[in-house]
């Protein structure tokens, strides 16, 4: 059958309305604006390379993420069971999701390109780079997350994925260079979005062009062939059978959990749960030494980075910058995590079975966050001396540490307490970069005592925090950075935690 220009139309419209409900164009109003600004700080000699890195690092990779959320939750609403019954066609269900994307990017490309350079690019090539690269991360963002019905078992995945494809970026960011770069399609995208700012040769732009072409095309073909697969003929995939929603006292797995809680207690019974959740798990595992992994690649491509890019930026006088980040880098990943893991109980209906039974839900709360909190402390305190960037004293590292793994229960907070499901919290997601690299902005380009104005934002103190610890050790200073910081983490969690109690799960 061929394709339907009025169900196609239909399918555009639904999909921006569904994005739209779900705050994927408020989130981005945001996060234009945010790039828009910081990249007019940018020196004007890299400007074209930052602008770069940015359009392809977010607005461009939006598609990927974005239709990982969608498709699951179309999956668990059974909307995907229902297209296969109705006359709408694989390439209608795959172009709609291409096209309505793919808007939202240029949009949000367009929006960040005027804010940070004005006029000063060419709008053409700009918008040719932006629409051959954008349907290709949104094909292949699919491709990875069809068989799959839920979030956390698709984030492992979609690492991999993202880790081959965005693997030529390292030449963007002068790095590390190689020709086999130009296997990868994203650097076609490089090149074509670049060519925008600063004009290459017709070649290049032919290669980028084509090159894009060539793999959009391949890329379609997979996932055409994935939705046959995982929706049409339920290979795993969408019409699988679902679990029930899980309520005290209907779903037997609650049943048998609440009675181990009466022999054991509530609290042992969660850490064996999740013990054996992290243990098996291939991507809680993952992320578990995603910490040391970072520890590890500091350690060695920091000093690496620093004396590739000596003759632009002097990376080296950024070091004690650099070991925060190392410290924050366990809390954030950890109560990302943590947040999507308390979704996924919400959309399973478990949520609401611990508010009946003796734990209750204040009492899962404070379990999660704790337990994530502890858990980014240890993490921190390890990965900050593997990473030997700096002499950190042993007093600044353990108060430091403490503080910055608060974030991890703002982090969990935000995503259970502003969104209402997984697809929710993946537009949320996109907001918490933010949270971090916008006091990092206030801390290295606004002078005190003005930058304490970012101090709104809790990984200002923590940040703030090291800087100051690896200066001077524990001085006045340092103690009362150390309060400030804990006070900004529990004023924001406690007004997390009373809308996430609130709600009716």
């Amino acid at each position: 059958m061929t394709l339907s220009a009025s169900r196609l139309a239909s399918l555009v419209r639904t999909d921006v309305r569904l994005q739209s409900r779900y705050g994927f164009y408020a989130v981005y109003i945001v996060v234009t604006l945010a790039f828009a600004l910081g990249l007019r700080r940018a020196p004007d000699a890299e400007l074209g390379r930052f602008v770069t890195l940015v359009v392809l690092g977010d607005p461009a990779l939006l598609g990927f993420y974005f239709v990982g959320a969608l498709v699951l939750f179309e999956k668990a609403e059974g909307v995907l069971d229902a297209l296969v019954t109705s006359p709408v066609r694989a390439s209608e269900y795959l172009l709609s999701k291409v096209l309505s994307l793919t808007l939202l990017a240029v949009v949000a490309t367009f929006v960040v390109v005027l804010g940070a350079v004005g006029t000063a690019f060419d709008p053409l090539v700009l918008l040719v780079g932006v629409l051959l690269t954008v349907p290709l991360y949104v094909l292949v963002g699919f491709v990875a997350v069809a068989r799959f019905d839920t979030i956390n078992a698709y984030f492992m995945t979609a690492l991999a994925y993202m880790t081959v494809l965005t693997l030529p970026m390292l030449g963007l960011l002068g790095l590390y260079e190689t020709p086999l770069f130009y296997l990868f399609p994203v650097q076609a995208s490089i090149v074509l979005v670049r060519a925008a700012f600063d004009p290459t040769t017709t070649t290049m732009l032919a290669y980028g062009v084509g090159y894009s072409l060539v793999a959009t095309a391949i890329a379609w073909v997979f996932a055409h062939r994935a939705f046959v697969r995982h929706v049409v003929r339920d290979d795993g995939g969408a019409g699988a059978s679902k679990p029930r929603p899980w309520t005290a006292a209907t779903r037997p797995g609650v049943g048998r959990l609440a009675g181990r809680r009466r022999r054991r207690g509530p609290v042992e019974s969660m850490v064996l749960a999740d013990l054996k959740r992290w243990g098996t798990d291939p991507l809680l595992v993952y992320i578990g030494l995603s910490p040391l992994l970072i520890a590890v690649v500091a350690r060695f491509g920091y000093p690496a980075a620093a004396a590739s890019l000596s003759g632009r930026v002097d990376l080296l006088a950024y070091a004690d910058v650099a070991v925060a980040f190392v410290a924050a880098f366990a809390p954030a990943t950890f109560g990302f995590v943590a947040g999507f893991l308390v979704l996924e109980d919400r959309d399973q209906g478990l949520v609401a079975a611990f508010r009946t039974t003796p734990l209750t839900g204040r009492g899962y709360l404070l379990y999660r966050e704790l337990s994530v909190v502890v858990l980014s402390a240890v993490a921190g305190a390890v990965a900050v001396p593997l990473a030997g960037l700096v002499a950190v004293p042993p007093a600044v590292l353990a108060v430091a540490c403490a503080v910055s793994a608060l974030w991890a229960a703002v982090t969990s907070l935000l995503l259970g307490s502003l969104a209402s499901n997984s697809v929710e919290g993946v537009a949320v997601s996109k907001v918490l970069g933010l949270l971090v690299m916008v006091p990092l902005f206030g801390l290295l380009a606004v002078p005190e005592p003005w930058q304490y104005l970012f101090g709104v934002f809790p990984p200002f103190w923590t940040i703030k925090l090291f800087v100051v610890g690896v200066a001077s050790g524990t001085t006045a200073e340092f103690v009362t950075l150390a309060v400030a910081g804990v006070f900004a983490h529990l004023v924001v969690a406690g007004v997390l935690a009373r809308r996430f109690l609130a709600r009716p799960d």
